[in-house]
């Protein structure tokens, strides 16, 4: 494939870097709803929320999506090139389950809590978890 025919995608946690590599395609879950990303696209900074990313790579007879779960964070295209910088990444596949017990516990934290900016990040959180188990059961 020529190079004009792809993009070099880049997910990047604070942890680590999650994947790097060339795609046909990718689609990502913005702040108000899903992009998709192919190459040629113009220049663009976009919000993200908690949701998934997928990744499309090999040839158009052997296409290839890796998932992952991604918690907020921004996306950023030039030049063919994608890269995602996120609170929280993992490959789907290497998600290992969400404890029920944690949900719990989280809805149980947020009605206690009073303090507005503390309510939202464990909404955040527990937002995270939900998605996070619904992509597990979506494998």
């Amino acid at each position: 494939m020529s190079e004009k025919n792809t993009l070099h995608v880049d997910i990047i946690s604070p942890e680590k870097p999650v994947y790097s590599g060339d795609a046909l395609s990718i689609t990502a879950k913005a702040w108000d709803g899903e992009v998709g990303i192919r190459p040629g696209h113009a220049p663009m900074v976009a919000k993200l929320g908690i949701g998934e990313v997928r990744v499309t790579r090999g040839t158009l007879a052997d296409l290839v999506v890796d998932r992952f779960a991604i918690k907020q964070g921004y996306l950023e295209v030039s030049h063919n090139k994608v890269v995602i910088l996120s609170e929280d990444a993992h490959a789907i596949a290497d998600l290992k389950g969400v404890n029920p017990e944690d949900i719990e516990r989280l809805v149980k934290q947020i009605a206690e809590e009073s303090d507005p900016q503390r309510k939202s990040e464990l909404q955040a959180d527990l937002e995270w978890l939900k998605s996070c188990d619904k992509l597990l059961k979506g494998v």
